[in-house]
């Protein structure tokens, strides 16, 4: 498969990703309160519009909980991973009334072997309003679909900021690679919990 086949294969795998989540919560979302919480919620790709907001939006909001951004921009990061024809991302937004808010973020890659999926760069904003669904749910829940598509057996994160969070999604330390990673196995095409 040349690379111009590479990206659209994989462009199509991470929308279907996308696409069976977004599936997913709707047929789980039965309150007023939970669709109130989700109204407005977008699963995109990381692109120009998205880098531009976060350069622009998030840095005003660092001081926030001590975070002050990564060493490298979202600017380089997309631009480093867009060259991994099979790399992960996902943007989410929401709208309220007119105005539309980067919820987070993520970057990752699937190993050579496709073994596994990394989540190498995830950030959730602190700009208001904040998303109060919990923005790791659909960012986690994309990137076990996209590893399944792929047939990986599990999902890392690398050097999360806060490993026990990702316990109420199923991860747990990982040590196959060295410190600093958290996994989630998948099990026969599904994911634990689901």
């Amino acid at each position: 498969m040349d690379d111009e086949q590479a990206y659209f294969y994989y462009y199509v795998l991470r929308m279907e990703a996308r696409k069976s989540v977004v599936d997913a919560l709707n047929r789980r979302i039965k309150t007023s309160d939970h669709r109130s919480r989700w109204r407005g919620i977008t699963l995109a790709s990381v692109n120009e519009e998205s880098v531009d907001y976060a350069r622009r939006e998030w840095s005003k909001n660092y001081s926030v909980g001590g975070f002050q951004g990564f060493k490298d921009s979202w600017e380089r990061l997309n631009y480093k991973f867009k060259a991994i024809p099979s790399h992960f991302n996902i943007a989410v937004w929401q709208s309220y009334e007119d105005v539309k808010v980067l919820q987070g973020m993520a970057l990752g890659k699937p190993s050579r072997g496709k073994t596994h999926l990394t989540i190498n760069w995830l950030e959730r904003s602190y700009v208001t309003p904040y998303f109060r669904g919990g923005v790791m749910l659909p960012i986690l829940a994309c990137a076990e679909q996209y590893a399944k598509l792929l047939r990986c057996e599990r999902v890392l994160v690398k050097d999360a900021a806060d490993p026990n969070e990702f316990s109420n999604y199923g991860y747990n330390p990982y040590s196959a690679l060295g410190r600093g990673y958290i996994a989630k196995e998948l099990r026969d095409g599904t994911t634990d919990g689901q």
